[in-house]
């Protein structure tokens, strides 16, 4: 007898769309993952360093795509809400274009366009009405020198219109690049003026001169390039986050800033010259230990995310099968997910009533085909990392390369008190395979 296909529908959608996104903190699919061991726990260790902080701090926070970062930085912000922090939250998709090379000056712009954004979202405060945002119409209208930069109007329609500028009209921003690189001193300044007003009026409206006031920047994880532009997006994030370090210190405000995963590896110690705190990794779920076995723990989570989204999943699925799926994944969340939708539709594309090893053989297939053939090159660099549990990068000049390792999951990231690294285990035996041939040939 068919798999009921309303009910797989139903499963399927608690895995896809709005319920794929990140999940707001205490919603009913969430599922604790490491908050059992308060001290292995990135986020609760972010948290303590923003209570001990006194007045400003920097924090970094890194974590491959897919893993539940957001997830957890919603955790975050509801931990330090709690703490007694008045929190904003940005998502800088919003307000900067992430596949081209960044400066300070358009990042300055869209961080305070965010923040503005933000507060006046959450409080009755207009910061858009603060001298900034008309100080720096002036500034772009007399330093850029055109008139049509479309930012006439209201202070609240400036900020608006610059922050939706700089996130789509690449040419808008190569434009603010250009003209502002020798004015970045008045540009840091007006905003860390700005800054010290808008934390100054929330403490005043909350009656709390002594107010935490924190804002955690997400997705700048994501600044990457494509193309011809891999390279000159990666040496800007480079630069950016080690040569502008103090000016990404706001006074008054404690900022987290999410970061790419490969930015500890190319820059060696910023951490410490951006915030003077260790960079805090959220790594991808334990599912498996260094030497390659099973982590019952891990995949037990990972079975917990299902069973939390759909308790019965059992009429489809045995638990050998999704423990499978969930070591196949190799702690990926994403992947995971989309493992098991790639089964239900074949459930309901069939005469099939559970899943069988040959859906399961099709959809392991249909993943590790995405990631293949793999270059005897990157088989060979993949094949250390998988033996050394490191990147195993040898030279600066196959940055971009690890980058994209990083971005596409061939290389993913554990903790098990320190972080280390392994191939995804989806293309496991085929690296193998690859140099074993490419032996065979020599």
């Amino acid at each position: 007898m068919p798999a009921d296909t309303a009910q797989l529908q139903t499963f399927f959608r608690t895995l896809s769309g709005e319920n794929a996104k990140p999940l707001p903190a205490g919603h009913a699919y969430y599922v604790p993952r490491l908050e059992a061991e308060p001290d292995k726990d990135p986020i609760l260790s972010l948290k303590t360093r923003i209570l001990f902080s006194d007045s400003e701090s920097v924090n970094l926070l890194t974590g491959y795509r897919g893993n539940g970062k957001s997830t957890e930085f919603n955790r975050l912000q509801v931990l330090l809400e709690k703490s007694g922090c008045r929190v904003f939250s940005v998502n800088m998709l919003d307000y900067m274009i992430t596949s081209k090379p960044l400066e300070l000056s358009d990042f300055m712009l869209s961080l305070m366009a965010a923040f503005s954004k933000a507060v006046e979202g959450q409080t009755n405060l207009d910061p858009a009405r603060e001298g900034y945002w008309e100080r720096i119409k002036n500034l772009l209208k007399t330093r850029v020198e055109i008139e049509e930069i479309g930012v006439e109007g209201s202070m609240g329609a400036v900020s608006a219109s610059i922050g939706t500028k700089l996130q789509r009209d690449p040419a808008f921003k190569e434009l603010i690049q250009k003209h502002l690189r020798g004015h970045l001193t008045q540009l840091v300044k007006e905003a860390q003026t700005f800054v010290t007003d808008t934390v100054t009026a929330i403490r005043l409206a909350d009656a709390d001169a002594d107010k935490k006031v924190v804002l955690l920047v997400d997705s700048m994880e994501q600044l990457r390039g494509f193309g011809e532009d891999a390279t000159r997006v990666q040496s800007s994030v480079v630069e950016f986050f080690s040569g502008q370090a103090a000016n990404l210190r706001l006074p008054m405000l404690h900022v987290v800033y999410t970061v790419p995963p490969f930015l500890a590896t190319l820059a060696p110690g910023f951490s410490g010259l951006v915030s003077g705190n260790p960079i805090t990794c959220w790594p991808n779920v334990h599912v498996r230990t260094r030497k390659g076995v099973a982590d019952p723990d891990g995949i037990g989570i990972m079975v917990k995310m299902i069973d939390a989204r759909y308790p019965r999943w059992t009429d489809f699925f045995n638990m050998v099968q999704l423990e499978r799926l969930a070591s196949f994944s190799g702690g990926d969340v994403r992947d995971y997910f989309r493992l098991v939708r790639e089964c239900l539709v074949s459930l309901a594309n069939s005469s099939r009533e559970r899943v069988d090893e040959l859906v399961m053989e099709r959809v392991e297939g249909q993943l590790r085909s995405e990631h293949t053939p793999i270059a005897a090159e990157d088989a060979r660099w993949l094949a250390r990392v998988a033996e050394r549990k490191d990147t195993a990068l040898e030279k600066t000049d196959d940055a971009t390369r690890l980058a994209r390792f990083f971005d596409t999951n061939l290389i993913m990231n554990y903790l098990n008190g320190e972080p280390w690294f392994d191939v995804h285990p989806a293309l496991s035996e085929e690296i193998k395979r690859a140099v074993m041939v490419e032996s065979a040939s020599r």
